[in-house]
């Protein structure tokens, strides 16, 4: 997504929707913006799409209208620590403009205001703020509110790198590495070797986290070639070395 340093008009419209709910007068404070109930946070994978589900009643009703006669301005705003403010879209007098890859889930006039985003990337993790001024079609305010939701983008591992530390000579020791160099959360790591001679590999001999495998007194049986899975809870990847044990000096 792009942000939007400096811009006049961004920064109008952020102290605008600032703005609006202490200028309105209680009476007009009807609206009710919503978010499903429990949800604060959601996580996705990489590359994949994710809907931040928004909707909007007013006070006393128990269903929602048809499309309102409402006079809406909207704004979905990425909030990330550190960071200038991004607007991701914007709908202002029945106009949508938007960031690659984010979108509405409902053609507008609509009272579900859902954010859509596709193609998602790692830096789109953070907070997104909804933020709703609705007029009736006499201009007067029926209301201003705002809610915030927080996306997590996940990273399935990418696939490591296998490489073999020392001398595979029999008495020896040796040590197989593995690391994947993207990976959110971090990777863990597990080691087998394959048939015919299969064998899986626990600690302590096997370090999970930094993904190293140790061997010691080889002997020429343990040659064969051994398979290291990176994994986190979106993904796994694989990479395997193959360990030739000598009997030379």
């Amino acid at each position: 997504m792009v942000s939007l340093p400096g811009s006049p008009a961004t920064s109008l419209l952020q102290v605008l929707f600032l703005g609006l709910s202490t200028f309105a007068p209680p009476a007009c404070a009807q609206l009710q913006l919503h978010t499903p109930a429990g949800l604060t946070r959601l996580r996705a994978v990489e590359g994949a799409e994710v809907v931040l589900p928004a909707w909007y009643t007013y006070r006393g009703e128990t269903t929602l209208a048809q499309p309102p006669l409402e006079v809406l301005t909207l704004m979905w705003f990425l909030e990330q620590s550190g960071k200038d403010l991004k607007q991701v879209l914007a709908y202002i007098n029945g106009v949508t403009t938007s960031q690659p890859g984010a979108s509405l889930v409902y053609a507008m006039p609509s009272r579900n205001v859902s954010l859509r985003l596709q193609g998602l990337q790692e830096k789109d993790s953070g907070s997104y703020r909804c933020s709703l001024n609705v007029q009736d079609r006499q201009g007067k305010s029926r209301g201003h509110s705002s809610k915030t939701l927080t996306l997590d983008v996940l990273i399935p591992p990418a696939p490591p790198s296998c490489h073999l530390l020392g001398v595979p000579r029999v008495g020896t020791n040796v040590t197989l590495s593995c690391q994947s160099p993207r990976s959110k959360p971090i990777a863990q790591y597990e080691w087998e070797r394959s048939p015919p001679s299969a064998e899986v590999f626990f600690a302590p001999v096997l370090d999970t986290i930094r993904g190293s495998l140790s061997l010691k007194n080889l002997s020429a049986s343990m040659s064969g070639v051994y398979i290291c899975k990176a994994y986190n809870e979106v993904g796994s990847a694989h990479c395997n070395v193959t360990l030739e044990v000598s009997t030379g000096q």
